[in-house]
C-alpha cells in the first residue's frame, strides 16, 4: 500500500519584495524605477515610458502595466503611508494579523517583528537570484517557483 503523502500549501501575496539589488531598477532606461534612500523601490509615473523592462525582470512577479496610464506599477508597501510612520494597509487591516511590518534597522522594545523573528524560521523566496529581498516569508518548507 502506498504512503500517504501530506499536501501542504500556502499562499504568496504579488507583494514588491523590496530587492536590495532590483532587477527591474537595474534594466529600467530612463531611471523611473528606482530605489529610495530607506530601501523602497518606487516608480515614477512622469518618467516611466511604459517599456515593460522592469516588469519582465521582477522575479516575483509583482509589477503590472496600468491599462489606464500605460506605465508601470507595483505595490510599495504603501510608501506614502509608511514615510508618516503609519503602517502598510495591508498590515494594518489584515484580520488574522498574518504581515508584520517594521524597521530592521532601528528595532523598538518589544518590536513585533524581531520577536517574530526570534520565534520562527523565515526565509526569502529565490535567495538564489542575489536579489537580497527585504520581505520574507515564514512556513515555507520548500522554494516557490
Amino acid at each position: 500500500m502506498p504512503k500517504e503523502e501530506i499536501l501542504h500549501s500556502f499562499f504568496v501575496p504579488k507583494l514588491c519584495n523590496l530587492c536590495e539589488h532590483s532587477p527591474c531598477a537595474q534594466v529600467c532606461p530612463v531611471g523611473a524605477t528606482f530605489d529610495s534612500p530607506d530601501g523602497a523601490v518606487l516608480v515614477d509615473p512622469k518618467y516611466c515610458i511604459g517599456c515593460g523592462f522592469c516588469i519582465q525582470a521582477c522575479p516575483y512577479g509583482c509589477r503590472f502595466l496600468n491599462p489606464a496610464t500605460h506605465t508601470a506599477e507595483k505595490c510599495t508597501l504603501c510608501y506614502h503611508r509608511i514615510t508618516r510612520g503609519l503602517k502598510p494597509a495591508c498590515v494594518e487591516v489584515c484580520p488574522t494579523q498574518t504581515r508584520i511590518f517594521g524597521d530592521l534597522m532601528n528595532p523598538v522594545p518589544d518590536d513585533p517583528l524581531q520577536n517574530f523573528f526570534k520565534n520562527n524560521r523565515v526565509q526569502a523566496l529565490k535567495p538564489h537570484l542575489g536579489t537580497e529581498p527585504r520581505v520574507v516569508y515564514a512556513g515555507m518548507d520548500k522554494e516557490v517557483s
